[in-house]
């Protein structure tokens, strides 16, 4: 008896070593076998950290490809097809919608309202309509001096002047073709930028808001026969970029000053005909 008993627990006592080993070494593959997947893991997370965290000069570099890309592809297929689409499908609401828009687009309308909408800041102390007006007016300024540059170099022919996209009077001293790029949808884009820069974190509706109204100016334009649309997305890409570098501007003039490292004048300039401020800063 006390034989088949010690044979019952020698077995008893066997089969839970053998089970422990058995549990023990699954539990030993088992961490082999999520060690790769946690490493794998590990090696992934790293590797979309290093692909999503992207350079500025690489982003901005991609971004300037990436358009200029879709520029030539509208030149290439999509300027004439467009032009004689929308000509054929003119119709009395779009011209409607192209008349009230058009002026958001003037230069000579924008420029004095977003100067005193900086005057108004000033004066008011209040910081975000001080800087939405400083930076439009400043970047209004910049595009007025490019877009004409451009267009007395280019001297592009207007789709009402011609069914061809490629027709060019290129350095020519006077030519009355000036098509490329398109000052409205500059003008409209400049505006818009500054808006959804100063407004957009506060109110996220504002940025969608001023760049459909942006959007709605060029299309105007190609509507009234006026523009192609690679013209268009020319105008729209000077008014961003000319809006962006007179944020970044304004923001290192607000630091300096905040630091006591500037000095800003602000003159009147007063005239028989006109009224103008003069700005300095100085570092």
């Amino acid at each position: 008896m006390k034989l088949v008993t010690i044979r019952v627990i020698f077995l008893l006592v066997l089969f839970c070593n053998l089970s422990g080993h058995a549990q023990s070494g699954a539990s030993i593959v088992a961490k082999q076998d999520t060690l790769p997947m946690a490493l794998s893991s590990s090696d992934s997370t790293r590797a979309d950290f290093h692909i999503s965290k992207f350079s500025p000069t690489v982003k901005v570099t991609g971004a300037v490809l990436a358009g200029a890309s879709l520029w030539i592809a509208t030149y290439a297929w999509i300027d004439e097809p467009l032009q004689k689409h929308m000509q054929s499908h003119r119709a009395q609401t779009l011209d409607a919608v192209a008349r009230v828009v058009e002026p958001m687009g003037r230069q000579r309308l924008l420029l004095p309202i977003t100067g005193t909408t900086a005057l108004v800041g000033f004066a008011l102390g209040n910081p975000n309509l001080r800087k939405v007006g400083s930076v439009s007016f400043t970047s209004l300024l910049i595009t007025g001096g490019l877009t004409g540059l451009i267009k007395n170099q280019v001297h592009r022919y207007r789709p009402s002047e011609t069914d061809e996209n490629h027709f060019y009077d290129w350095g020519m001293a006077v030519s009355e073709n000036t098509s490329f790029p398109s000052s409205h949808t500059t003008v409209a884009f400049a505006v818009a930028t500054s808006v959804a820069s100063v407004y957009g974190k506060e109110h996220p509706l504002i940025p969608p808001l001023a760049y459909g109204t942006a959007t709605l100016v060029g299309l105007s334009r190609i509507n009234d026969n006026a523009h192609w649309a690679t013209d268009i997305m020319a105008g729209a890409a000077l008014g961003y970029v000319s809006a962006k570098g007179s944020l970044l501007l304004y923001n290192l003039a607000e630091r300096k000053l905040k630091k006591g490292k500037g000095k800003l004048t602000a003159v009147p300039n007063l005239g028989s005909n006109s009224a103008s401020f003069y700005f300095s800063l100085t570092f």
